[in-house]
């Protein structure tokens, strides 16, 4: 989704983001780092940018496709949560990512972010989907019959705190980084902005399946989330609906992304997805 960087100095190792030419304008770039920055001020552990000598987080490239932003974070030690699967960290996943919820609600000023609603969740993937899939009839009827489903759905669930507000957006293994002592950090909030917060908590949940410690997983998940914020019973019945939103989003990143990533992993991507998206919509009402 970006270009990332390891920037070694003569003191420290910092990661470099590169966004690529306009996927995000300069003024939501900010709001990403602004929002970082906010959770770091109030103790959540997440990496902010390194502003340079003027004060700035925003560096600017003239690149042969045209101007290019960048941002320098501190380099986090450890190994992503998929690589090192302790049961501990993942209930302090859970555990961070109500607080981000929870301290979201407090925020003191706006941040101009995309909405993660159906329209760029699941609508904007069955488009992407359809864009770049000349075959597979059927899967495409599918997703189709899915996306119908959950529209109304989403259309009736309420948008307001604590339910809906800033989140996270990308709530997967890949994204906390659990050190040698077993601290977890959070990264990687390209894909944050206004939403569900049980779509948060489903995004995590929907990476799990079928894994042989799933069960396990989601309870200490679920159990370090409650220990901050309790889901409701609405929240707790929209999880399977979130679910299949996830997969959805998923299929359609790979399906936007297919000039950049090429097809062959798309195509093996997307038979996996698809029965997994079956599944999910077995559960949903």
């Amino acid at each position: 989704m970006r270009d990332v960087y390891l920037v070694t100095s003569y003191e420290k190792r910092y990661v470099l983001y590169i966004y690529r030419r306009d996927q995000r304008t300069p003024t939501e770039i900010l709001a990403e780092w602004k929002f970082v920055d906010f959770l770091y001020t109030n103790g959540v552990p997440v990496a902010p940018a390194v502003p340079n000598k003027n004060g700035e987080l925003l560096m600017t490239f003239d690149a042969p496709e045209g101007t290019r932003h960048g941002v320098l974070a501190p380099f986090v030690d450890g190994k992503h949560l998929r690589q090192r699967p302790n049961i501990g960290a993942v209930r302090t996943y859970g555990r961070i990512v109500a607080q981000i919820h929870a301290l979201a609600d407090t925020l003191p000023f706006g941040l101009a972010r995309s909405t993660n609603d159906w329209e760029t969740l699941v609508n904007q993937s069955v488009v992407a989907f359809d864009s770049v899939i000349t075959v597979n009839p059927a899967d495409k009827a599918y997703l189709h019959q899915a996306a119908a489903v959950l529209h109304p759905q989403m259309a009736a669930l309420p948008r307001e705190k604590p339910l809906y507000g800033m989140i996270h957006g990308d709530v997967i293994r890949a994204n906390a980084q659990v050190s040698d002592d077993g601290q977890v950090t959070v990264l990687d909030f390209d894909l944050c902005g206004l939403g569900w917060r049980a779509y948060d908590v489903a995004s995590y949940l929907q990476v799990l399946k079928g894994l042989p410690d799933q069960d396990e997983s989601e309870r200490a998940f679920l159990g370090g989330y409650q220990e901050i914020r309790s889901l409701t019973t609405s929240e707790q019945e929209a999880l399977p609906l979130f679910e299949a939103v996830r997969t959805i989003f998923d299929i359609g990143v790979n399906a936007a992304n297919v000039y950049h990533w090429g097809n062959v992993y798309l195509h093996s991507f997307l038979s996996q997805s698809m029965e997994q998206l079956k599944q999910c919509m077995k559960s949903v009402g």
